[in-house]
């Protein structure tokens, strides 16, 4: 029996990226054909807070934390990014010093865009800054109501909306969840006692199973139900 092995190409994963989905067929193959694929390990810094930008990054495979320092030099883990997800792009637009930390929260690969491969690419395509602009303006979108669930919803339901946003952040299919229930904890802003309750709960009901550092979603719109309920 011969075992069809899943497309892991930079393409195959990107497609799944609602904005690059809407690009031209000659833009997503310039912005391809000019990365360059990196390898991160564990731990490691993809970038700095005021480190001068000098490109963008795709998720081939594995997860990156985005960490925002306080006035008071503590450092708060205000995102995850999943598969087929691009980021770094904001100081890249703006031309300014980046705004957070980005590390690797397990060993990861990445499709990284240098700032003077989008230059040459935006000479030909002159409508990337354009889309690039847009995706920043979707990005922000989607912050605000995740600040706006942080604030006004149970944790039950914003753990499930969390988790089925990571999940597909960057694809249309649900993905595992390369976090560890602590770095679940610091990213609601709640304890880690709270999140495995919760989380110990749904696997016992099969929604979801729990692996070393992963998560895994079995049951998409149960999970779904969960994040819409009115129930706390």
């Amino acid at each position: 029996m011969t075992t069809t092995q899943p497309d892991t190409s930079p393409l195959s994963v990107l497609v799944g990226n609602r904005w690059f989905a809407a690009l031209s067929a000659p833009l997503q193959a310039a912005l391809i054909d000019a990365a360059v694929i990196r390898t991160v390990p564990t731990g490691r810094w993809i970038y700095g807070s005021g480190d001068v930008p000098r490109g963008l990054y795709a998720v081939l495979e594995g997860t990156a934390l985005v960490y925002v320092a306080l006035p008071n030099a503590e450092d708060v883990l205000v995102h995850a990014t999943g598969k087929g997800e691009i980021f770094g792009h904001a100081a890249q637009v703006a031309r300014s010093p980046r705004l957070a930390t980005v590390l690797a929260a397990r060993p990861s690969t990445f499709l990284f865009l240098s700032e003077r491969a989008l230059a040459s690419i935006a000479d030909r395509h002159p409508e990337l800054w354009q889309h690039l602009t847009r995706m920043l303006y979707e990005q922000l979108g989607e912050a605000l109501i995740l600040l706006a669930q942080t604030l006004s919803q149970p944790v039950r339901k914003r753990l499930a909306t969390r988790l089925l946003q990571l999940s597909r952040s960057g694809s249309s299919h649900d993905a595992p969840i390369g976090l560890s229930q602590s770095q679940l904890a610091e990213l609601l802003g709640v304890s880690r006692k709270t999140v495995n309750h919760l989380l110990t709960a749904w696997a016992r009901q099969e929604v979801i199973a729990l692996h070393y550092r992963q998560i895994a979603i079995l049951d998409a719109e149960r999970l779904m139900a969960l994040a819409r309920s009115p129930e706390d």
